[in-house]
């Protein structure tokens, strides 16, 4: 880095050149003038802090750059939180209905439920009193057939009885008809006997047709108490069988009342739990919508603070293209500057030379290269200069300590070529070629557009790559004949670049810039 200080004739030729931009404010004045002295400190002090101005301005510009990289990536999670708070709240909201769904259908059933089993236990009281009730018939059904059986051994006897007196009375005939025949023979004497004995022989007949009679229906007495006895055993037998099933039925009837009793009582500890369930999807619904407010917030002032922080680099370029008007000398900056002034003069000669030889220098007819991805094209004078060009740009970046690029485009931001690090033939593979292959492209990001659109003097740009490394892109415009062409930008890393040509590395940097 130089630190030798330029003179200049005179007070008023000093301050001439340094509006003009031709002399430093390390520059002094051959002059016996009394001011020279003053105007001398006072043009030191003013470097002083013109170069603690623009080293705070650089360093402002790269923190700048560092926040709005990872205010635009905040604001990216911040936008992607606030999509996914207001679908979550969606999504909420309809859980926290379909859970209130839930919690009145389950708390229906139960209350359903409930009215069910109440009816299951009146029909199961019923069915209990209809249990005892057909125990009951059961057993006067007993009762009856031991009556029955009662019956029918009085009946019998009664028939025993009368066969045993229709036996008596025809007995009593024939003894009466013996007394007739023998009081016929006793003639007159025995007349009056023969009338008692015919009265007798009617009345054994009388009570021996009654005792038929009663044996008769003493028979059909003893058929029907045979026929009710069977059928009283029917019954009966048909009644115990319908006292067990009764009695089986109530068991299983009692037991699944039981049991429903039991779900009855899971579904109401249920119904509770889904009515907690429900009251924590709304509170959890609410809280979400809470979130999805506050998220939409954060989202908004992001993005507010995105262009606030926008705002502090542009007034801070703004400010160093201000300062960059006025060379201080002496400093990395003014090196810096210095050698891009080289590499805009180097290429406008290129290009001069260029048009001079025939070729369309400002053709703007930009022919994408086949199968090229990302798209490369040619122009009318890309090839012709192509080589020379790159040797140059190299030659320049191999001069700035911690650079990255130096570049040529045009008002498009289109680069004819590019570093030979960058320039590497194309393989096919996208992601490869994006980083790689990176000559004869169209540069439309917004550093090449403030690059392009620039109409002042030394522009400094600090952007951050997604790789996280901080560049300074100090670009100058190229005019050609008059007429703007594009410009050239160097990138580096200023602050390793300032402390690779700072006292203990100067001589090694002044050697370099030196080299043509």
């Amino acid at each position: 880095m130089s630190t030798a200080r330029g003179r200049y004739l005179g007070l008023g030729r000093l301050i001439r050149q340094l509006r003009h931009g031709r002399a430093t404010l390390n520059d002094r004045a051959w002059t016996l003038s009394p001011l020279a002295l003053p105007v001398g400190r006072f043009l030191g002090a003013l470097r002083e802090r013109f170069v603690v101005m623009r080293q705070s301005s650089i360093r402002i510009a790269i923190n700048a750059a560092r926040l709005q990289a990872h205010t635009e990536a905040c604001e990216t999670m911040a936008d992607e939180q606030a999509r996914e708070a207001e679908s979550l709240s969606a999504q909420g909201t309809q859980i926290a209905s379909l859970s209130q769904q839930t919690n009145d259908i389950v708390a229906g059933a139960a209350g359903v439920f409930r009215q069910q089993l109440g009816g299951l236990r009146s029909t199961q009281e019923q069915l209990a009193d209809l249990h005892r009730r057909v125990a009951r018939v059961t057993t006067q059904m007993q009762s009856f057939a031991e009556v029955i059986a009662q019956l029918s051994h009085r009946a019998r006897s009664v028939e025993d009885t009368s066969r045993l007196i229709k036996d008596i009375a025809l007995q009593t005939h024939l003894l009466a008809l013996n007394a007739g025949v023998e009081a016929a023979r006793a003639g007159e004497a025995g007349r009056g006997f023969a009338v008692v004995a015919s009265e007798v022989g009617k009345l054994a007949e009388r009570v021996n047709a009654a005792t038929g009679d009663i044996v008769q229906h003493t028979g059909e007495i003893l058929g029907l108490v045979s026929d009710t006895e069977q059928q009283s055993q029917s019954i009966h037998a048909d009644m115990r069988a319908s006292d067990r099933l009764v009695d089986e039925f109530a068991g299983q009837f009692d037991a699944l009342v039981r049991e429903l009793g039991g779900v009855g009582a899971q579904l109401d500890g249920v119904a509770d739990h889904v009515a907690q369930v429900n009251q924590t999807n709304q509170d959890m619904s609410r809280s979400i919508g809470r979130i999805a407010d506050h998220s939409a917030i954060l989202r908004q002032r992001m993005q507010s603070m995105r262009e606030q922080v926008h705002g502090v680099r542009t007034q801070t370029e703004s400010l160093q293209e201000m300062l960059a008007a006025w060379r201080t000398g002496a400093t990395p900056f003014d090196d810096l500057a210095a050698r891009l002034g080289q590499l805009r003069d180097r290429c406008a000669a290129l290009l001069r030379q260029a048009r001079a030889d025939g070729l369309d220098v400002f053709d703007k007819a930009y022919r994408q290269i086949p199968g090229s991805r990302p798209p490369r094209y040619h122009v009318a004078y890309d090839q012709a200069i192509d080589q020379t060009l790159q040797g140059i740009l190299d030659g320049v970046l191999e001069q700035v300590p911690h650079g990255y690029y130096a570049i040529l485009v045009d008002m498009n931001g289109y680069a004819p070529t590019h570093n030979r690090r960058y320039s590497r033939p194309p393989t096919g593979d996208v992601a490869h070629d994006t980083l790689h292959s990176r000559d004869k492209r169209l540069f439309d990001d917004q550093i090449s557009r403030g690059a392009i659109g620039n109409r002042g003097g030394v522009l400094c740009q600090t952007y951050m790559r997604d790789t996280g490394e901080i560049i300074t892109d100090v670009s100058l415009p190229l005019d050609l004949d008059g007429a703007r062409w594009g410009a050239v930008r160097i990138g580096l890393d200023y602050l390793q670049f300032e402390q690779a040509l700072s006292p203990a590395a100067a001589p090694a940097a002044a050697a370099r810039l030196a080299s043509p």
